[in-house]
């Protein structure tokens, strides 16, 4: 389990902006996940991912919340 970042209750921008700026503080490699309750994470953060050569690790909802993890580029 890598560092959480905790974004439950924001909604797109927020949470891709959250999660650039926190990815940009990490040694490469590191393990960032997020946790978010907004469906549109989905999306929006597998194409930061790509965006930022981050490597998508993981994706996955369960009762509405999404645990996505990736690592620092």
């Amino acid at each position: 389990m890598g560092i959480e970042l905790n974004l439950i209750g924001y909604v797109c921008p927020i949470p891709v902006f959250e999660t650039r700026k926190k990815l940009s503080k990490m040694k490469k490699g590191e393990e960032l996940v997020l946790i978010c309750d907004d469906p549109d994470v989905q999306y929006d953060i597998p194409k930061l991912a790509k965006r930022l050569s981050s490597e998508l690790i993981d994706i996955n909802e369960e009762n509405g919340i999404w645990k996505i993890s990736l690592l620092a580029p």
